[in-house]
């Protein structure tokens, strides 16, 4: 009895695979061709980094209503943990996708997609499957100093503009943050950095599965280095597959089930009826994209530690790289840039607490706004978030415009 139970288990698991493979096959869309969907212009630009990583930024370097032949200030758009450049995009022109919304504002929209995900899953010399230990050997700290400063080189070389204006969301803010403190010299090359959903500091987190990492942390890192993981929730993996799936089956428009469209959503530990549930299926289209394990724990260790500062890589390790046997402390007074926060009171991943306390010591805090009733994900899909906060960034970026000056 107990074989047949096994042998059904494992049928059903394979079916279950296959179907979901079969059911993301559907699924067409991506941001290279949500884009001209619309019927913007696009650029795609391979960016290298300092370390060999080759990245792929998007470029929308005009909107519909804007005249194509005058400069316009460059924004970086940078997403977060497991997310690509879809997550700016995802809702489309006319419900206030922010990433449309700049172009037809006249700016110029460079969309950043960092190291491992999708789009920036290749390298000068290492491969992704074959040599996965090591490429996968990275957390947001060479996002920031190698990812980020690689993107903002390029694009001011690009468009003669001597700053450019950055909005990031999540783990896109600590990539920010992190560089800008380790390397203060990128503070003068950013007109005002926007962040969404703010996370530096992060001891308050209160979803329930950083709590269990957080409990386990040990346990949990010496499983995954033992199983040689190294990397999660690829885009060919199981949980990937079964996420799209859902989505194509319970999102669909005129769906009479969609009311439970957002389900993978909530169990993020997001639980709010403000979502515009027809941005779900796109930014699954290209969600989850692949995390490596050392994000995770970089995040794990500034949650117990309380501090903000780099990956603890051990006694050995910290000499290698720091020529000390602590962890360096990152220094948030160095960040200089002009900084506007936008926060949700309801938010489990960027608490309040947490967000108070980078507020503190942010030497050049323009804003900090906390909007509505807001979570985590309401920054990327929520049904008002043109009105509730991309009107508000607009404005605040055209009153730093003048700052610029063109090299």
């Amino acid at each position: 009895m107990r074989q047949t139970n096994l042998l059904l288990l494992a049928f059903a698991v394979l079916f279950s695979v296959q179907l979901a493979k079969n059911l993301y096959s559907d699924t067409k869309i991506d941001t290279h061709q949500l884009i001209q969907s619309y019927g913007y212009p696009i650029q795609v630009h391979e960016i290298v980094t300092e370390d060999g990583y080759i990245l792929q930024t998007f470029r929308i370097p005009y909107g519909k209503r804007t005249n194509t032949s005058k400069p316009r200030h460059p924004v970086l758009l940078v997403p977060g943990m497991g997310c690509t450049s879809i997550v700016y995009l995802a809702m489309g022109p006319d419900r206030g996708s922010i990433g449309f919304m700049l172009a037809d504002e006249g700016f110029d929209v460079w969309l950043a997609n960092c190291r491992g995900t999708k789009w920036s899953k290749k390298h000068k010399t290492l491969d992704p499957v074959r040599d996965k230990k090591l490429f996968f050997d990275f957390s947001f700290q060479e996002v920031g100093l190698y990812d980020i400063t690689a993107n903002i080189d390029y694009i001011l070389n690009a468009t003669n503009f001597k700053q450019l204006f950055y909005i990031g969301i999540s783990q896109g803010t600590t990539d920010f943050f992190l560089m800008a403190a380790a390397k203060p010299e990128y503070n003068e090359k950013v007109t005002l950095a926007i962040a969404l959903a703010p996370v530096a500091y992060c001891s308050n987190v209160q979803h329930p599965l950083t709590s269990f990492i957080k409990r386990r942390f040990k346990q949990v890192k010496a499983t995954a280095d033992n199983m040689g993981v190294y990397e999660i929730l690829s885009e060919s993996s199981v949980s990937s597959l079964f996420v799209r799936a859902y989505v194509d089956i319970f999102c669909k428009e005129y769906s009479s089930i969609k009311f439970i469209c957002t389900t993978p959503v909530y169990l993020m530990g997001e639980f709010d009826y403000n979502y515009n549930k027809s941005a779900v299926p796109v930014i699954f289209s290209e969600m989850p994209s692949t995390i490596s394990m050392k994000t995770v724990y970089h995040y794990t260790q500034m949650a117990l530690s309380g501090q903000f500062e780099m990956y603890d890589d051990g006694i050995t390790g910290n000499l290698r790289k720091y020529g000390q046997t602590t962890t360096p402390q990152l220094n948030i007074s160095k960040i200089t840039t002009p900084v506007a926060l936008y926060c949700g009171p309801n938010d489990r991943f960027s608490t309040r607490a947490d967000v108070e306390l980078l507020a503190l010591e942010l030497p050049n805090l323009v804003k900090k706004v906390y909007v509505g009733d807001y979570g985590h994900v309401d920054f990327a899909i929520a049904r008002n978030a043109a009105s509730m906060v991309y009107d508000d960034i607009i404005e605040t970026m055209k009153n730093c415009s003048n700052k610029t000056a063109i090299s």
